[in-house]
């Protein structure tokens, strides 16, 4: 799974978890985080660009972030199956139409 996937995953288990909206980590208490820490900081760099994630820092001074609670329509769009994406359904339909066009 992507570094991507794996933050978005990984907060939003978070979140429903404490039920709070805006559930706070340190980035690198994400699992894989301490295995490819460039991938996974360029990975949160590019989901608080986007708006998907919020940061702020903590007590100590630290960088928290979480799930940006006004965008989670697109992080649940990220975070969806690729059999559940309409382009794959698309080209299902279209592989079956041929098929049945062959067929009869």
């Amino acid at each position: 799974m992507s570094p991507r996937k794996t933050i978005l995953r990984e907060l939003t288990r978070a979140q429903h978890q404490t039920g709070d909206s805006a559930a706070f980590r340190r980035p690198a208490t994400i699992s894989g985080f301490s295995s490819q820490p460039d991938k996974y900081t360029k990975a949160v760099n590019d989901l608080l660009q986007a708006r998907l994630l919020e940061g702020r820092k903590d007590e100590e001074g630290h960088m928290t972030i979480a799930v940006n609670a006004h965008r989670m329509k697109e992080v649940h769009k990220e975070l969806r199956p690729v059999w559940a994406h309409p382009a794959v359904w698309a080209v299902l339909a279209l592989a079956l139409a041929i098929g049945a066009r062959l067929v009869i």
